[in-house]
């Protein structure tokens, strides 16, 4: 009895190997696409926070315009201000830009941001420009001077690069570089790119930083801000994005959970037609005294130890995949919700203990 139990799977297995592999396949596709979307959504969204906290540093407040740019002169107001230990204006915009002394030079998305030298590296020291060894000492303050971050590094290896204001191309040289992390970025001197971009007289934000034992609300109280500019902690800007992609995750998740526990009606009609296949060996089982709950639970085992297998190989798979999604097409799929930039992978091992036992509860199920 003991024998023929021991042997009744292996016999299946040994004769009709393609429904087993069948069920293993159902199962690893299904944890693979589910497990590699949550890696993908949570490298994304990882990396996004670093390249904000890169950028912004940590000030204690953010004054930044509801819609595009602000006015200069609420910048005097504010580092006037008794409660400001310092404030840092900041101008950003987004353009193109392609290496100048390249004949094959594609038009590449390039941010920029112009800051004040001598206020940013106590607010934002990762926008804070380190001039080449072979640069003017005076470069922080040049126009047409630019500093690129790493990403930016990669993508442009000219020293001089042509940005695109509107229809017209402006020529810039490349004095160092920053360590703001992220996609590609270029700070330069705030005057300088006020003055390349026709911006006079406007700024996108104010970084600042309260001076110890200040109450912020009662600081934003006492500005008295103009209508359309708004107050707020440098983390929020994380936490808009994450908001504005949380339809778009949580769409591709459902899908990708949709896909694994399809993932258990194939294992359902797997093991439906092996098991009438079986039907003769189930009823010797029968006869010999094996009760009909004894059968169910060899079913059972049979699917748990398929969806073991299938669930292994899932997590596996699903990891290369994320990878090269993140490699080929960035953190987004194309969404645009993180242009520019190429995450590293934040392998999880809880997600892939929880999406692993997702795909043997989906092959259980379907046994």
């Amino acid at each position: 009895m003991r024998a023929l139990l021991q042997t009744f799977s292996w016999q299946e297995l040994r004769h009709h190997p393609w429904r087993s592999v069948a069920a293993v396949v159902a199962v690893m596709l299904g944890v693979a696409l589910a497990f590699s979307v949550h890696l993908i959504n949570a490298s994304a969204l990882s990396e996004f926070s670093q390249a904000v906290r890169a950028v912004n540093g940590q000030p204690d407040l953010e004054l930044r315009a509801v819609q595009g740019s602000f006015d200069e002169a609420l910048y005097a107001q504010v580092a006037n201000h008794p409660q400001v230990a310092m404030a840092s204006p900041v101008l950003e915009l987004s353009t193109y830009a392609l290496d100048e002394n390249s004949d094959r030079a594609r038009r590449q998305s390039l941010r920029i941001i112009g800051v004040d030298a001598l206020a940013v590296a106590s607010v934002a020291p990762g926008l804070m420009p380190v001039p080449a060894k072979d640069a003017d000492r005076m470069a922080l303050f040049a126009p047409g001077t630019v500093f690129l971050n790493p990403a930016a590094r990669r993508v442009f290896a000219s020293n001089r690069l042509q940005l695109q204001d509107g229809l017209q191309l402006r020529s810039v040289s490349v004095a160092g570089t920053v360590n703001a992390g992220g996609g590609p970025l270029a700070v330069m001197d705030i005057a300088g790119a006020q003055d390349l971009f026709g911006r006079g007289g406007q700024l996108s934000r104010i970084d600042v930083r309260l001076r110890a034992g200040a109450d912020s609300l009662s600081f934003i109280d006492s500005l008295r801000l103009p209508a359309g500019i708004t107050a707020t902690a440098p983390g929020d800007a994380a936490e808009r994005v994450s908001n504005l992609s949380r339809a778009y995750r949580v769409n591709l998740t459902v899908l990708a959970l949709v896909a694994l526990f399809t993932g258990a009606f194939l294992v359902f009609s797997v093991l439906s037609l092996s098991v009438a296949k079986r039907a003769q060996q189930f009823a010797l089982l029968g006869v010999l005294g094996l009760t009909g709950r004894e059968r169910l639970q060899l079913v059972l085992i049979e699917s748990l130890a398929l969806g073991i297998v299938g669930s292994l190989a899932g997590i596996a798979l699903g990891s290369g995949l994320a990878a090269l999604a993140l490699r080929l097409l960035g953190g987004d799929l194309g969404g645009g919700y993180f242009a520019g930039v190429a995450p590293t992978l934040q392998w999880s091992s809880g997600a892939a203990l929880g999406y692993g036992t997702l795909g043997v509860a989906a092959a259980g199920i379907g046994g």
